[in-house]
C-alpha cells in the first residue's frame, strides 16, 4: 500500500517570505519546512526571477503541489525545471517529488526511472530520515512493478536503520512482497541469494511448495532452528504462525462423503484416491495423520441422518458431498453439525457464518482465468464463441463479468450449436462478408487484375471459446479459412480430449487447465500416476481435486482470516472468497501437434 509522503525541508536559515519576497532563496535550506503559499502563488513569484532562483522557487511550488495532493500539477511543474542545472541536493529533491507523484498516479515505472537519476547515488549526503524515505520509495516502486525480490533486498538493507516502531511494518512488507513471487522464481532466487534474503526465500518456498500442513509445520520449525537470528524467526509472519496453531488443533477424524455407487462412482473413487494419496505423503515421512472414514452419499436421502451417524462415529470434519443437489440441500440446512468442505457448488445463498465451504472444478474459474490472461497479454477487445450448454453459458457469463470489470470490451458473441451454420456465424462475427464486398468494389474500380484478399475486422484482438472437442475442431479450421488463423484463441478445458489423438485441428489454442495436467510438476504426480495410470488422463482433474481437498481443508480458517492467502495446488492457485467458495487460477497450455503442452511465458501483445 502506498504511504503518504510529505517531504521535510531543511531548517530555515534565511527569513524568507515567498509571498512578496524582496530577494529569492538560494538553496533548499532557505525554504520553510512547510510551504505557506499555494503552488500557483509561488509560481507567480518564480516568474519574476531567472536561473537558479527561479528553479528553486519552482521546485518549492512542486513541493507545495505534492503536499496538497495535486500530483499531476507537481509533474507539470517539474517539467519546467531543468534537473541537470540544479545543485545536487535539489536534484535529489526533484527526483523524490517526481517519484512520489508518479506513485500516487499509479506510474511506478516512472517513479523508478526518477529514482535511478545519478544524483540518487549520493543520498548518503542527506540526513538519515531522508535517505530512508528514498529507499522506501524505491522498495514500494519495485513492489508495484512486480520486482518483489529487489524490493525485499532494499527493505532488508534499511531495516536495521529504521526506528524500532517502524520495523514490524517493514518486516510485514518484506513478507507480503516475497509471498507474491512464483515458486519457479523463488527456486531460481534460492540458487543465487545469500544471507538474510536467502532465508526469506526459503521461508516463502515452505509456504508455497509444501502444501501439506504437516510437512509445512515441520519445515517451519526446522527453519526457525536453523535461522535463530533472523528477524522472522522470533516472530513468524501472522499467516505462518496461524499454520502452527491450525496444526495443533487440527481434526483427528475426517469423513469422506462421496457417491461410491451409481454414475458418479468413478469420479468418487478418483477423489478418494487423490485425498488418501495426499494423506499418505505425510504419513510415509513419519507424520501422524487424521483417521479417515468413508461414507456413501447415495445411501443417505436424509443428510441429517448422515451427520448424526458421523458425529456418533467421532467425525470432526466432513469432505463432500459431490452431487450438486446434495450440496444445495446442505446449504439449505439451518445449521451444520460439523464443518463441511463440499466438493461442488450450489446456486443457493449460504448464510454468513455457516461452516460450509465449497470447492469444485467449475468452468467459471477457467473463464475468469482466460479473461485475466488475455488482459495481461494486452488484449482489450474480444469476442466469444460459446456452446449452448449449461456449463457453456455459465463460463461465458463469468468471462463477460470479469472481462468488463477489468475494462475490456466484448464486441460480439455467437452461440455455435449447429455445425452447418458455424461457418456463417464466424464469418459474421469477423465481418468477412463486408471485407469481401469492399474488395469487389475495389476490383470494379481498378479492374479484375487487382487481387484483394479479405481481412477480418481490425478491432478484434482475440477470441474466447467455450465448446466441446467436436465443435472446436470445426472452429479452428474455419478461422483459418476466414483469414483469421493468427487470431489468439483462449478456451476452457472442455475444448480438447485429455490424452486423445483427435486434437490435431486444435493446434494453437490456448487452454486453461489444471497444473496437474499441464506442468505435471506436483510432488505427488509421479507416484499417483504410477499407482493409478488413469490419473494422467481425463480423470486426472478429479485425482488432483482430491489431493487439493486434503491440502486445503485444514487451512480454510487461515484462508478465511487472511483473504490474500493462496495455495499452489494441483488444480490451480487456490484462494477463498468471502462466501466460502474456493476459486482457482488455472495454468495455461497450448495445443501443439494435437497434444497439450505447457505454454511458454506469455508476453504482452505488441
Amino acid at each position: 500500500m502506498l504511504r503518504s509522503h510529505r517531504l521535510p525541508f531543511l531548517p530555515l536559515t534565511l527569513a524568507v517570505l515567498i509571498a512578496g519576497c524582496a530577494s529569492a532563496p538560494q538553496e533548499l535550506g532557505d525554504l520553510p519546512r512547510t510551504p505557506q503559499a499555494s503552488a500557483d502563488k509561488i509560481l507567480e513569484d518564480a516568474d519574476r526571477y531567472s536561473g537558479a532562483e527561479a528553479n528553486l522557487l519552482r521546485l518549492y511550488a512542486a513541493q507545495a503541489a505534492s503536499d496538497a495532493g495535486a500530483h499531476e500539477k507537481t509533474m507539470s511543474i517539474l517539467q519546467r525545471i531543468p534537473q541537470s542545472d540544479l545543485p545536487l541536493d535539489q536534484q535529489i529533491r526533484f527526483s523524490q517529488l517526481q517519484a512520489i507523484s508518479a506513485m500516487a498516479l499509479n506510474e511506478p515505472k516512472i517513479a523508478l526511472r526518477a529514482l535511478q537519476h545519478p544524483s540518487i547515488s549520493r543520498i548518503d549526503t542527506l540526513p538519515l530520515d531522508e535517505q530512508l524515505h528514498i529507499q522506501r520509495l524505491q522498495a514500494e516502486a519495485n513492489d508495484q512493478v512486480g520486482d518483489h525480490l529487489k524490493a525485499a533486498e532494499q527493505r532488508i538493507f534499511m531495516h536495521g536503520l529504521l526506528p524500532a516502531n517502524a520495523q514490524p511494518a517493514n518486516l510485514q512488507a518484506i513478507w507480503e512482497g516475497i509471498s507474491q513471487i512464483s515458486p519457479e522464481e523463488l527456486q531460481a532466487a534460492a540458487a543465487t541469494s545469500t544471507g538474510e534474503l536467502a532465508a526469506w526465500v526459503e521461508l516463502a518456498l515452505i509456504d508455497q511448495t509444501l502444501n501439506n500442513l504437516d510437512l509445512q509445520v515441520r519445515a517451519l520449525k526446522q527453519w526457525q532452528q536453523e535461522n535463530p537470528g533472523h528477524p522472522a524467526a522470533q516472530q513468524l509472519p501472522a499467516s505462518l504462525s496461524q499454520l502452527i496453531e491450525l496444526h495443533s488443533s487440527r481434526p483427528q477424524h475426517i469423513a469422506l462423503l462421496l457417491p461410491f455407487q451409481g454414475e458418479l462412482a468413478a469420479a468418487a473413487q478418483a477423489l478418494r484416491d487423490g485425498f488418501l494419496a495426499a494423506q499418505y505423503q505425510a504419513y510415509s515421512e513419519g507424520l501422524d495423520q487424521p483417521e479417515v472414514s468413508l461414507y456413501d452419499s447415495t445411501a443417505y436421502s436424509d443428510l441429517d441422518a448422515f451427520y448424526r451417524q458421523a458425529m456418533a462415529d467421532g467425525v470432526e470434519w466432513v469432505i463432500g458431498p459431490l452431487e450438486r443437489e446434495q450440496v444445495s440441500r446442505i446449504a439449505a440446512m439451518p445449521e451444520l453439525p460439523l464443518p463441511t468442505l463440499a466438493l461442488n457448488y450450489t446456486d443457493s445463498p449460504v448464510p454468513e457464518g455457516k461452516a460450509l465451504f465449497q470447492f469444485g472444478l467449475a468452468p467459471e474459474d477457467e473463464a475468469r482465468s482466460a479473461a485475466a490472461q488475455a488482459w495481461a497479454q494486452g488484449h482489450r477487445r474480444m469476442a466469444a464463441l460459446t456452446a449452448s450448454t449449461g456449463w457453456g453459458e455459465r463460463a461465458y457469463q463469468a468471462f463477460q463479468q470479469s472481462w468488463q470489470e477489468m475494462g475490456g470490451v466484448l464486441i460480439g458473441r455467437e452461440v455455435v450449436d449447429e455445425p452447418a451454420a458455424m461457418s456463417g456465424q464466424i464469418g459474421e462475427l469477423l465481418r468477412i462478408r463486408q471485407s469481401e464486398q469492399r474488395g469487389q468494389q475495389i476490383q470494379r474500380l481498378l479492374g479484375n487484375s487487382v487481387v484483394v484478399q479479405p481481412t477480418p475486422r481490425q478491432d478484434l484482438d482475440a477470441l474466447f471459446i467455450t465448446a466441446g472437442p467436436l465443435q472446436a475442431r470445426q472452429i479452428m479450421p474455419t478461422l483459418a479459412f476466414q483469414y483469421a488463423g493468427d487470431l489468439p484463441v483462449y478456451a476452457t478445458s472442455h475444448v480438447y480430449q485429455v490424452g486423445g489423438d483427435q486434437n490435431n485441428d486444435l493446434d494453437g489454442i490456448l487452454v486453461a487447465e489444471t497444473p496437474w495436467l499441464v506442468s505435471r510438476s506436483d510432488s505427488l504426480y509421479e507416484s499417483v500416476t504410477q499407482n493409478w495410470p488413469q490419473a494422467g488422463g481425463p480423470l486426472g482433474r478429479l485425482y488432483a481435486m482430491g489431493i487439493d481437498a486434503q491440502r486445503i481443508f485444514t487451512r480454510l480458517p487461515q484462508m478465511q482470516q487472511y483473504p490474500e492467502t493462496t495455495v499452489n495446488g494441483a488444480t490451480g492457485i487456490l484462494s477463498l472468497s468471502p462466501d466460502g467458495r474456493v476459486s482457482r487460477e488455472l495454468s495455461w497450455g497450448v495445443i501443439e501437434d494435437g497434444r497439450l503442452t505447457q505454454a511458454p511465458a506469455l508476453l504482452p501483445a505488441p
